[in-house]
């Protein structure tokens, strides 16, 4: 172990130095704050009631109390910054309220409040001898706007922002769990015995987007930093620990090292974004409610979906979160638990593609790039950063089912396995329910007529444990909503049958017209490419080959979802479940273009494929950073 040793620590120094530079230079670059308003704020900000929209122009904006503040601790003072305000007192002209600045405690500007929306500069003075700003809004007066309004307002802001007059430092928090994280994460690459070359890249990368996503917003002025460091050590240690427990039991192939610090590196970002003092809220607040619900022993409950339609929520991502519950306090600590094990689970999920199609077709490249394309596909990200936690987490349980049916052993102890899976995928959310047992079903069909004599036996598996587990979830569950049931298909039949509109006026044309807008916009253009390459290349070669048939059956599924969103207003987010399916299919598709080809075209193959690589890598990473604002 004195290689891997040496190399984790080499790793973890470098990484942590490229942390700290980084988080200095990208601080520095971009150290302006600005608060649109467009969401909830971080415990920084005080005296705002909740964010509002204007109906008809669609601007967000909050009102202040009698008096807003901001903190912000470790702002670095050794030069002026610059206050911009957009403001409007929202009363007439006589009555609007003066408005004083106040910094430390002291007014440093005070000026009437108009009307209408006007703009407010103000320059708030040096301070070298101090690190940190307190910052208020202080109203001369407030209104109450009448009975069912009891709030006492002062004025409405719709944009607040900070820039320095100066280079200014990173706060020293900001830059110690940066370079923390940074060099956990450093040392767990390296303990996979990947390259040198690759050790340091992935040192320069993975601590360049730590530092941009910590040095952004509010990140630098909260507990956030500890958070940072507490992931990437967490995340570094279980993956340094892992590899180095399967290093001693067998080799490891270069691509597999390459899969698990992929999913680690992916794992650690997307919970930067989501534990991130800018991140909304979205639904995760209320999957925190439904998770003290079931804490206090109720299990059995309805939601709404879009179009106003009730339907079960199974609680199955409530249920395995209670192992953890006494890890957090009650309350918003909640949303941040639900979020990490939703987000393991997709990271565990994406790992298991690559096992899948090595155990599968023994293309251990075509694994590592199936891993990769996986978490870049941007709804994979976007279904966790919107809050359908419960939905993630489902389908993370769903991948399972779809490595068992494509690359298990044949054999009872599969086929049990996969009704067990299948039973927890379908107790934690309804359009899993509806689209994995629609995909099994079509699988079994497909092994049946397509398969020949040897997958016959395989079908009857796969058919029986897909049975069972619905019955289970049945009798378990969702048995208990009939009435329920009967109410909103008689509803959606009735509305599909009139070609009604849904609760967000879209027809069916207007349905219809927004497919290739959500394909492009969930999927991305590159992956499609390499999914259409993949499965010609499978359809070719693979005809009835198992987890080609697998594939086969999960998007037929998706498709038959796809078109009953189309004609009724129901979403079955049809589009994640077809991540895992798309993300095979790519990965083989893009394998093909960089090795397959015709040998006198290859460069051109290879270019290319390394250009649509390259875009799907940069569509991730800018709605990854997009989720922040």
């Amino acid at each position: 172990m004195t290689v891997p040793v040496g190399r984790a620590a080499a790793a973890a120094i470098l990484a942590a130095l490229l942390g700290a530079a980084w988080a200095a230079l990208l601080y520095g670059w971009h150290p302006a704050l600005v608060i649109e308003l467009d969401r909830d704020l971080p415990r920084n900000v005080s005296g705002l009631y909740p964010v509002e929209r204007d109906a008809a122009s669609g601007l967000t904006f909050a009102w202040t109390g009698e008096e807003a503040v901001l903190r912000l601790p470790g702002l670095d003072r050794s030069v002026s910054w610059t206050l911009d305000l957009r403001m409007r007192g929202g009363r007439p002209a006589d009555d609007n309220p003066d408005v004083a600045v106040v910094v430390d405690g002291v007014t440093v500007s005070t000026g009437r409040a108009t009307p209408e929306w006007s703009d407010v500069r103000v320059t708030i003075p040096a301070r070298p001898d101090r690190r940190g700003l307190t910052l208020g809004l202080r109203n001369s007066a407030t209104f109450v706007p009448g009975p069912g309004d009891p709030r006492a307002l002062g004025v409405m802001l719709d944009r607040l922002s900070l820039h320095p007059d100066g280079i200014v430092m990173v706060p020293r928090p900001a830059l110690v769990g940066t370079a923390a994280a940074s060099a956990a994460m450093g040392a767990g690459i390296a303990v996979l015995g990947v390259t040198a070359g690759s050790a340091i890249g992935g040192a320069v990368l993975l601590s360049a987007g730590t530092s941009a996503i910590v040095a952004r917003g509010f990140g630098p002025f909260t507990d956030y930093p500890d958070t940072v460091a507490a992931l990437g050590l967490w995340i570094g240690l279980v993956l340094g620990v892992s590899a180095a427990a399967v290093q001693y039991r067998r080799p490891v192939r270069n691509t597999a090292r390459f899969a698990a610090a992929f999913s680690a590196a992916a794992l650690f970002l997307k919970l930067l974004v989501l534990l991130h003092p800018n991140m909304p809220v979205g639904d995760a607040m209320f999957h925190a409610h439904r998770f003290q619900g079931v804490l206090a022993g109720n299990l059995y409950f309805t939601s709404i979906a879009p179009g106003g339609y009730s339907f079960p929520y199974p609680p199955g991502l409530y249920v395995f979160a209670s192992l953890f519950e006494g890890l957090v306090r009650r309350g918003a600590a909640d949303m941040a638990l639900l979020r990490t094990i939703a987000c393991a689970a997709d990271a565990a999920a994406g790992l298991l593609l690559y096992w899948v199609v090595v155990r599968a077709w023994g293309n251990r490249l075509a694994g590592a790039m199936a891993v990769a394309i996986y978490h870049l596909i941007p709804v994979d990200l976007a279904v966790l950063t919107t809050g359908n936690l419960t939905n993630a987490f489902a389908q993370a349980l769903a991948v399972g089912a779809l490595g068992l049916m494509g690359a298990g052993r044949a054999g009872a102890g599969t086929y049990a396995a996969l009704a067990l899976v299948l039973s927890a995928s379908y107790l934690s959310h309804t359009s899993t329910l509806a689209i994995v047992f629609t995909a099994t079903v079509a699988t079994a069909a497909l092994f049946l007529l397509r398969g020949g004599p040897s997958l016959r036996r395989v079908a009857a598996g796969v058919a029986l444990a897909t049975v069972a587990a619905a019955a289970l979830s049945v009798v378990v569950y969702y048995a208990h909503f009939m009435d329920t049931y009967r109410a909103e298909l008689a509803r959606i039949g009735q509305e599909t049958a009139s070609a009604a509109a849904d609760a967000g006026g879209r027809t069916i044309g207007d349905r219809l017209k927004g497919v290739p807008y959500s394909i492009s916009t969930y999927i991305g253009a590159p992956v499609l490419l390499f999914a259409f390459l993949g499965a010609v290349e499978l359809a070719r070669r693979r005809e009835t080959d198992r987890l080609a048939l697998a594939l086969g059956g999960w998007a037929l599924a998706c498709a038959l979802f796809l078109a009953i969103g189309i004609v009724t207003p129901v979403d079955m987010r049809h589009y994640l479940a077809a991540v895992p399916a798309l993300a095979i299919a790519a990965g083989y598709g893009a394998t093909w273009a960089w090795n397959d080809p015709w040998p006198t075209h290859r460069t051109l193959w290879r270019v290319t494929a390394a250009v649509f690589l390259l875009g799907t890598i940069s569509t991730a990473f800018h709605n990854w950073w997009n989720t922040l604002g």
